[in-house]
């Protein structure tokens, strides 16, 4: 059967430095399926992410870790990484550096990142996720 060739470990080390919308999937307490959007950055072999405390995507991993994450290129010729492992909900809480340090690359630089972070901080409590893959599947469509 053939396979769609993988995604490097330089590949991936690349695409984990770009600034792209993570897509995070958690289940809620009925059972259902839930997809939320989150910006990231790759630290030590796990995914730090930051979003409200109160929002639907921690609610349900206050209630189970388990949740798969991907991380793809939306523009031809595609290249993307699908994990699956768990993911926790920790401190600080309304970190205004940290976040900033995660969203330079989305906002195109420090100040910009600042600003929005101080914006994101006014309009509730912000928590840090942090997604531990324990599998993955990758793709690199720019090998063939």
């Amino acid at each position: 059967m053939p396979q769609m060739p993988p995604l490097s470990d330089e590949g991936l080390k690349e695409l984990l430095s770009k600034p792209l919308v993570a897509k995070l999937a958690t289940q809620s307490p009925k059972g259902d399926l839930r997809i939320s959007p989150i910006w990231f950055s790759a630290e030590d072999g796990t995914i730090l992410m930051n979003t409200f405390e109160d929002s639907g995507l921690v609610k349900n991993l206050r209630r189970n870790q388990k949740c798969s994450l991907l991380i793809d290129t939306t523009e031809y010729p595609y290249h993307g990484v699908h994990y699956w492992g768990t993911a926790t909900v920790e401190g600080p809480e309304n970190d205004a550096g940290g976040m900033a340090k995660m969203y330079t690359s989305y906002q195109g630089g420090a100040e910009a990142a600042t600003e929005y972070s101080k914006q994101l901080i006014s309009w509730g409590k912000r928590i840090y996720i942090r997604f531990t893959p324990a599998r993955k599947a990758t793709w690199d469509f720019r090998q063939g």
